[in-house]
């Protein structure tokens, strides 16, 4: 039996080719499409938990419909809430629809992240769910625009922007909780673990398979890379809020 690209040793697992060599844009089912650029874009995708062939996912999502429903604090807020869950179930349809093209029918396995097992308490912690968890899908899908698979360049303009909402929208409701000295209270208080769970969303700065991402052109940054632009970007915004960001080392798990 042949041994797979990725189960390889390190010093032999990540190196082929790629956008240095050819600009080419593989499609849907061509045969040429290397061992290597397919195993990554199935890891890539299967890790993703916006994927409709895990059961896993559908767990999440039932989750998430109850809290958007039960906690949104006004009708407005509500309807916007909505209209992200049916964004967020479409994504896991393309998604399953992109990896059965690439001959994988079903994913049956826990998500690894663990912001998506933290408790949802009250609408503080469903904010920051979106305003921080859901942001990090903007940094690692704003660079499909160039990539060099067709099915996902199609969807990367739709699923950047709609993650954009996603997050923005979360800040929104964040604020809305922070109005008050209770809200501010409380998002301080919980900051302490949702923002090391972001940041750790990214996984290991120093992960074979981030670099590998970049020089197959499935992203324009590394894991590490990624991070650093988030915390740039991102910690004004709590500041802004008077939320008082912890360092971005404290109770992390992935460095």
């Amino acid at each position: 039996m042949s041994t797979s690209t990725l189960e390889r040793p390190e010093s032999d697992r990540i190196g082929s080719g790629p956008i240095g060599e050819s600009q080419r844009i593989w499609e849907e089912g061509d045969p040429d499409i290397p061992a290597e650029f397919h195993e990554l874009l199935v890891r890539m995708l299967s890790y993703h938990v916006e994927n409709s062939a895990n059961p896993h996912y559908t767990e999440l999502l039932t989750k998430l419909w109850d809290r958007c429903l039960r906690f949104a604090p006004d009708e407005a807020t509500k309807g916007l809430l909505v209209k992200l869950m049916q964004q967020e179930v479409e994504h896991g349809i393309i998604n399953a629809q992109i990896l059965a093209g690439l001959g994988v029918d079903h994913v049956d396995r826990p998500i690894e992240q663990y912001a998506f097992r933290h408790p949802m308490e009250t609408f503080c912690d469903l904010s920051y769910f979106h305003a921080l968890i859901d942001r990090v899908g903007v940094y690692i899908g704003e660079t499909w625009d160039g990539v060099p698979y067709k099915p996902l360049l199609d969807i990367a303009t739709r699923v950047h922007k709609e993650e954009l909402f996603h997050c923005t929208l979360g800040l929104r409701n964040l604020r809305l909780v922070c109005k008050t000295s209770e809200g501010l209270d409380e998002a301080n208080e919980k900051i302490n673990f949702w923002w090391p769970a972001a940041l750790d969303m990214f996984g290991r700065s120093d992960s074979d398979f981030g670099d590998a991402y970049v020089r197959w052109g499935l992203r324009k940054k590394n894991n590490a890379d990624l991070r650093r632009q988030y915390i740039a970007d991102t910690r004004p915004l709590l500041t802004e809020l008077g939320i008082e960001v912890p360092p971005n080392r404290l109770n992390r798990r992935f460095l």
